[in-house]
């Protein structure tokens, strides 16, 4: 039976050449069982790559596992059976690994340690920054931080000042904070300190 052609030879023949480690009975074992893992794969639906990995994963356990194949005969179901449970587990795997919308992630988590020591560096120069302001830029100053959209009317009578003045200090407050801020970060650190 060894002279027999590889084509016409029984599946337990073709397994009996293959672990004998002739190359020709693993092409005729290729030959005859691909369709079948071919057909089951692609019945999952999986990814072209993922299919790929799934069929070559089949064909690297059955040259592992050969020799541990009860049935010769029975190579084919061996084969099925093996690719079901691959392609099963490619689709776990595929799930696990899906892409996410974005949008549906959560956003990023502000509430660390190193956020609230930021946040709080950040108040501590603005509120230096507005000690420095005289009145009525100072009070100006708060109102603006505290209720940015508070009316002009209002800012006049907490501060004093005519209506018609408000919008010109607000600007001037604003550029003030703004170069007191900018040189509290610029002189921040050891320097900081000697300076308050």
């Amino acid at each position: 039976m060894g002279d027999q052609p590889c084509d016409e030879a029984a599946t337990a023949e073709l397994v009996r050449r293959a672990l004998a480690d002739d190359p020709s009975a693993w092409e005729a074992l290729l030959d005859r069982f691909w369709p079948k893992v071919r057909a089951i794969v692609w019945a999952y639906g999986l990814s072209q790559y993922d299919a790929q990995d799934a069929a070559q994963t089949v064909w690297c356990r059955l040259a592992d596992h050969l020799d541990r194949v009860r049935a010769p005969e029975s190579v084919g179901a061996w084969l099925a059976a093996t690719t079901h449970n691959e392609c099963r587990r490619q689709v776990r795997l595929a799930r696990r690994t899906a892409p996410r919308d974005p949008a549906l992630l959560d956003g990023a988590d502000h509430r660390t340690p190193e956020s609230w020591q930021l946040a709080a560096d950040t108040a501590g120069r603005v509120r230096r920054a507005v000690a420095l302001l005289r009145e009525p830029d100072r009070t100006v100053a708060l109102l603006v931080l505290n209720a940015p959209r508070i009316p002009t009317w209002e800012v006049a009578e907490f501060t004093g000042l005519h209506p018609s003045e408000v919008p010109a200090v607000r600007r001037r407050v604003r550029r003030r904070l703004r170069r007191l801020y900018n040189d509290e970060i610029r002189y921040a650190g050891p320097t900081a300190e000697v300076r308050q």
